[in-house]
C-alpha cells in the first residue's frame, strides 16, 4: 500500500511546487510591468491578461535571473573569513554584539533602507536596493528552515532562498530603470516616419515607443510630455530607430 501511495504523494507534491512557482514568477512579471509602466501613469493590468504578462516579461526577468544566479554561484565559491562549523560563531565578539543590540540594529537597518528607497537615485534599483530588501527575507527563510527538506545542503539552499527573495525586487527595479531611460532620453526606440513626427526632427525630439499591450501601442511625446495610445488597426506600419546616449 505504501508503495502505491508514495508516487501519488510525490506527484501531488510536485504539482504544488509547480503551482507556487508559477504564481511566484507571475508575481515577478507583474512587478516588472508595474515598475516599467507606472512612471508613464499607465495601469498596464487594464490592457493585459496572464498570457501577455508571461510573453512580455519572460525575457527581461530571465536575463536578470541569469546574471543574478551567476553572481550568487561565484559567491558560493569565494569564501571570506575562516570556515566555521554550525554554532561555532555564537560566542565570538561580533556575534555577542549583534545579539545585544539586535533590535536597535534592525531599526537602523529598516530606517536606512527606507531612506535609500525614498531619496536614493534610480540607480539604486540596479542591485543595491533589491539586495538590501531581499537579503533579510532570505535570512529569515533560512533560519526557519524553508526548503530544508527539498534542498538539504545549506550552501545551495541559502543561495536558492537568496535568489527567490531578491528576484522580484530586481524585476521591479529593471522596469524602473528601463522606464527612466526612456523618459530621460538615455535609451529608447523612436518613430522614424509618421504624421506625428516633425520633419527633420532629431531622435531626442521624436515620439518614443514605450511598448505594446493587448490591442494597443503606447508612445511618449517628449516635447509636451504626452502619452499617446493607438490601436493596432490604426497603424499599418511602424518604423522605429534606436537611440542610446
Amino acid at each position: 500500500m505504501g508503495e502505491k501511495l508514495f508516487p501519488e504523494g510525490l506527484k501531488e507534491q510536485s504539482g504544488a511546487y509547480i503551482y507556487f512557482l508559477s504564481l511566484y514568477f507571475a508575481a515577478a512579471g507583474v512587478l516588472y510591468l508595474w515598475g516599467y509602466w507606472s512612471p508613464f501613469g499607465v495601469n498596464i493590468l487594464e490592457y493585459v491578461n496572464l498570457t501577455d504578462i508571461v510573453k512580455s516579461t519572460i525575457y527581461p526577468i530571465a536575463s536578470a535571473f541569469v546574471f543574478l544566479a551567476f553572481g550568487v554561484m561565484v559567491g558560493q565559491f569565494v569564501h571570506v573569513g575562516p570556515a566555521l562549523q554550525p554554532g561555532e560563531g555564537r560566542d565570538t565578539s561580533p556575534a555577542r554584539f549583534l545579539r545585544k543590540y539586535k533590535r536597535l540594529l534592525v531599526m537602523l537597518y529598516i530606517a536606512g533602507v527606507l531612506t535609500f528607497l525614498i531619496y536614493g537615485p534610480v540607480e539604486k534599483w540596479q542591485v543595491a536596493l533589491p539586495v538590501l530588501i531581499g537579503a533579510p527575507l532570505a535570512l529569515y527563510a533560512s533560519t526557519h528552515d524553508i526548503l530544508a527538506r527539498q534542498i538539504p545542503a545549506e550552501g545551495p539552499r541559502t543561495a536558492c532562498l537568496f535568489l527567490l527573495a531578491v528576484l522580484p525586487f530586481i524585476a521591479f527595479g529593471h522596469g524602473q530603470l528601463k522606464a527612466t531611460a526612456v523618459l530621460e532620453g538615455k535609451a529608447f526606440d523612436y518613430i522614424i516616419d509618421d504624421v506625428t513626427v516633425t520633419p527633420n526632427a532629431l531622435p531626442i525630439q521624436s515620439p518614443r515607443f514605450i511598448g505594446h499591450a493587448g490591442d494597443f501601442f503606447f508612445f511618449f511625446e517628449p516635447e509636451r510630455s504626452i502619452l499617446l495610445i493607438s490601436k493596432f488597426e490604426t497603424i499599418k506600419s511602424l518604423r522605429l530607430g534606436r537611440y542610446e546616449r
